[in-house]
């Protein structure tokens, strides 16, 4: 215990400046355990399992009764080669344990037990470019839209993607904040679906991709000028682009999603404000406007635009991840050669060209992860567009290991989820689909789903159905 001088001559010291300051506070560091009033350890606490990372109260540890899937081959998304006669142990949302059977113990105490044997067990699969919220293209005129509707097709589509074994999306574009209820709705098991994560609003310069007062794809019109309408935020000059990715965050969005055109300072404004605020980017451009983006710190390129062979390389120096979305330019509703009736996107795109470029992007060694863009009609192509997209890309180069981690870990990587998701480790979320077929033999196979777990939950059980007992 001080000496009750100098306690006086630091007391002393407390009554001016900063070293006083200091002072004071060593001091009370000394005198407050005496007096049993040191500050109690701050509670446990975990951050939300979005790229938010919100800093949350730690649960008490879960005892629902595990799950164990038993005797299946495991390919659990690391790399390393499968494992047969495997053993997954699932508690709550998490993952205990995933090895061979005789490393890892069961759990004590009660647990469904599911066996998986002649199957093989992978991660969940990821979409990263879905629009929960789009029209049909056919109802543009017929039928008015709105939150609910847009809510309404969502849920129905999300309920799709969970029947091909998708079990994370990202949404970059929509309806005002519907996708976030539904991610909200999806969390609260309102229904069963994929987690959601969300982009918000657009971001794009009056008159560009997305303001249009005329469609490229449907032709319609889309409205009055500055008005952006309930699917984009309108934005001119840099001011002002920072100020929309604020608003963006401060709805609780996921990332920040910008269109080209625009120029290079919205471009690195926006990028640098999101950046700043530890959330990431990713840009729907083409042209030079792909090439401002990546040198702005883009940490994704949407499409394979009209994209120059220097943003290939300038992608694979800086790390920038590719979602090229193959499918919604040959199967999605695009007439041949590209868009008409749009001033920005008049330029030729051929399904060749496209695969072209993936395949010097993967040459190159840029990361790319798998998008469907099925805006239109996206409950009428999914789940099938999500393997259609799988197979371009093996069309383009890629093995099926490659795919399959495109598809896994690293879609969880250009998430900002890699931690959490894309490979069955201890720790992370159960998110497992038990497929029929080696799937690294013949890629085909990921859509022969035999069972699968989302968040820890059996969502989908094909067993029965394939003969097989529960």
């Amino acid at each position: 215990m001080p000496s009750d001088s100098s306690r006086s001559d630091r007391l002393a010291r407390c009554r001016s400046g900063r070293r006083g300051a200091l002072a004071c506070l060593a001091l009370l560091a000394l005198i407050l355990p005496r007096l049993g009033l040191s500050q109690a350890a701050p509670p446990p606490f975990v951050t939300t399992d979005d790229p938010r990372r919100v800093r949350i109260p730690a649960n008490a540890d879960d005892q629902t009764p595990a799950i164990v899937l038993r005797d299946g081959t495991l390919i659990d998304g690391t790399g390393s080669p499968p494992v047969a006669n495997a053993v997954v142990v699932v508690r709550g949302d998490r993952i205990l344990a995933a090895g061979p059977s005789g490393s890892v113990a069961l759990p004590s105490g009660e647990y469904q037990l599911l066996d998986v044997s002649g199957f093989y067990i992978v991660p969940g699969l990821i979409d990263l470019h879905i629009h929960l919220a789009q029209q049909w293209k056919a109802d543009d005129s017929q039928y008015q839209d709105s939150d609910a509707a847009a809510a309404l097709r969502g849920a129905r589509k999300l309920a799709a993607l969970l029947d091909g074994g998708i079990t994370t999306v990202r949404d970059v574009g929509t309806r005002n904040d519907v996708a976030f209820k539904l991610k909200e709705a999806v969390e609260r098991r309102i229904f069963e679906g994929p987690r959601v994560f969300w982009a918000g609003k657009g971001i794009l310069a009056t008159g560009g991709h997305g303001d249009e007062l005329r469609s490229g794809v449907s032709e319609a019109s889309k409205g009055t000028i500055h008005s952006g309408g309930p699917y984009a935020r309108i934005a001119d000059g840099a001011d002002e682009w920072r100020l929309a990715v604020r608003e963006q965050i401060r709805q609780h969005v996921d990332l920040i999603k910008l269109f080209a055109p625009f120029s290079r300072e919205e471009v690195s404004a926006a990028i640098a404000e999101a950046h700043a605020q530890r959330f990431r980017v990713t840009v729907d451009a083409f042209g030079q406007f792909t090439t401002w983006a990546i040198e702005a710190g883009a940490d994704c390129i949407e499409h394979t635009l009209a994209m120059p062979d220097a943003a290939i390389a300038m992608m694979a120096q800086r790390d920038t991840a590719l979602v090229p979305t193959l499918t919604t330019y040959h199967a999605g509703g695009l007439p041949p050669g590209g868009y008409y009736h749009d001033l920005h996107r008049s330029f030729e795109m051929t399904h060749a060209g496209n695969l072209r470029i993936v395949r010097a992007a993967h040459a190159a060694g840029v990361r790319i992860g798998i998008g469907t863009d099925m805006g239109f009609a996206g409950e009428r192509h999914y789940p099938a567009s999500y393997f259609t997209e799988a197979g371009f890309l093996r069309d383009a180069g890629l093995t099926d290991a490659e795919v399959l981690s495109g598809a896994t870990r690293v879609a969880a990587d250009i998430l900002g989820m890699a931690d959490k998701l894309g490979t069955l480790e201890q720790g992370k979320l159960a998110d497992v689909l038990v497929v029929r077929g080696n799937p690294l033999a013949d890629l085909r196979n990921l859509r022969n789903l035999v069972l699968l777990l989302a968040d820890g939950r059996v969502v989908r059980d094909r067993r029965a159905a394939l003969g097989v007992a529960p």
